[in-house]
């Protein structure tokens, strides 16, 4: 089977009140575009085409950049017509024979499963011409509503043209559809804007299809996973359902989250069985933490990979490409970057260490900088395996401190400490008799 996918992607998303394009808004810090992209390769499609607006249009070569093995094409709707006008615009739409299947579904769905698709795919591979997606909300709201006849599609009537009757039936559609790459192709140019709307509505094709005396069916899914968004409160709820979603896959590989709702997670956030999440805890994109570590109260990780065995926080900043090895502690007020901590370091308070490697069973005391930024350049501080650095250290990069060494409390260093070797900075307490009041 040839499969064909179409994601439309060009809708204005004027109630996002928003200079950027909608599908680019975000839902666990990774746009909506993006968790429908990566849904859909999956499927390894042999066609992939994004309809996309002209305000989108400037974006393709950062699309293409990042899912450069999946040979996406763009088309432009420059005008916003209706979805059956979007699909019109994908001009190198085809197929190889009769059973060759087009997916057709919406970029602002991010919620929507890759098994729900794939049986959507197959139903009209096997049983159909034409399968819509359906679901059953509590609340119908203005989805359009699905008529059927002997268990078949007979008709999809959108919101705005329904009668009161027809708003009473409960089943509805998202939206998204497969169908025969021929018949659609046959069947676009029947596709008119005699509506209220005046636009071309792409489920037309199920009255068309029906005329024809073409197969219509649906698969019924979730209505969850048909969520789109279209203003920040429907932003808001489907990010809602994607932290509860992710919470829960955690919990079932063995991670114990004490209070999933304060903590916040990234669609690729990964944590190792064992460990322990403590409330109010945020993970940034690209944060990997192996078994047995703990997250206490109140910590921010972005870009950071922790290993097994460490305790992290509370209250504690660890961001831009920072790699914490097993066994160590970052402890209360700690703030690390771009840095490499090695096995067994003790970071326990109140300090800032970046652009930095510590090697392995280091001590590095309460208040200690590294003192990376020299106003031009951000400079490297490496500090060797079992050196202790004493509290209120100010390290004047570029600096080398190597094994065995300690610095002792209140130092400012700005040159390399040889192995074995112990330095300080030595103050004279300075003591003066209090004046007699007169």
């Amino acid at each position: 089977m040839f499969l064909s996918v179409i994601i439309l992607a060009a809708g204005k998303g004027t109630r996002m009140n928003s200079s950027k394009p909608k599908v680019f808004h975000e839902i666990a810090n990774y746009p909506l575009l993006y968790h429908v992209v990566d849904s859909i390769k999956q499927l390894k499609p042999n066609s992939f085409n994004i309809v996309i607006s002209n305000e989108i249009a400037e974006k393709t070569k950062e699309i293409s950049k990042l899912y450069k093995d999946q040979n996406l094409k763009f088309s432009v709707q420059k005008k916003q017509l209706g979805t059956g006008h979007a699909v019109k615009c994908v001009k190198d739409l085809r197929y190889v024979n009769i059973n060759d299947v087009t997916l057709i579904l919406f970029a602002d769905t991010p919620l929507i499963k890759i098994n729900t698709l794939k049986k959507l795919v197959l139903k009209c591979k096997n049983k159909a011409d034409l399968t819509i997606l359906a679901m059953q909300p509590e609340d119908p709201k203005n989805y359009g509503r699905v008529m059927l006849k002997k268990g078949m599609v007979e008709k999809i009537v959108e919101f705005s043209e329904a009668t009161p009757e027809d708003k009473k039936i409960s089943l509805c559609n998202s939206g998204v559809m497969a169908v025969k790459t021929k018949l659609l192709l046959d069947f676009l140019t029947h596709l008119n804007s005699n509506n209220s709307k005046k636009e071309f509505f792409l489920t037309d094709l199920v009255d068309i299809f029906v005329k024809n005396k073409k197969t219509v069916v649906y698969h019924k899914c979730d209505y969850e996973e048909t969520l789109g968004v279209n203003d920040r409160e429907d932003l808001h709820h489907i990010n809602n359902i994607f932290q509860k979603l992710k919470y829960q896959n955690l919990s079932k590989n063995g991670v114990s989250i004490l209070d999933k709702n304060s903590v916040y997670f990234s669609y690729d956030t990964k944590i190792g069985k064992d460990s322990v999440v403590y409330p109010n805890v945020y993970f940034g994109k690209n944060v990997k933490i192996g078994k047995n570590v703990k997250v206490k109260s109140f910590s921010n990780l972005e870009d950071v990979y922790i290993a097994e065995n460490c305790e992290i926080g509370p209250f504690a900043r660890i961001r831009n490409h920072t790699n914490i090895e097993k066994d160590t502690r970052i402890g209360n007020f700690v703030e690390l970057k771009k840095s490499k901590i090695s096995q067994n370091v003790k970071i326990s308070h109140l300090s800032y260490i970046g652009d930095a490697s510590i090697d392995l069973n280091t001590n590095i005391g309460a208040g200690t900088i590294t003192c990376n930024y020299d106003g031009k350049n951000k400079n490297k501080t490496e500090i060797g395996e079992n050196c202790f650095i004493g509290s209120n250290s100010s390290l004047i990069a570029p600096i080398k401190i190597k094994k065995n060494s300690i610095v002792g409390a209140g130092t400012v260093l700005k040159n390399d400490v040889s192995r074995n070797t112990t330095v300080f900075r030595k103050s004279t307490l300075v003591k003066k008799k209090n004046m007699k009041s007169k």
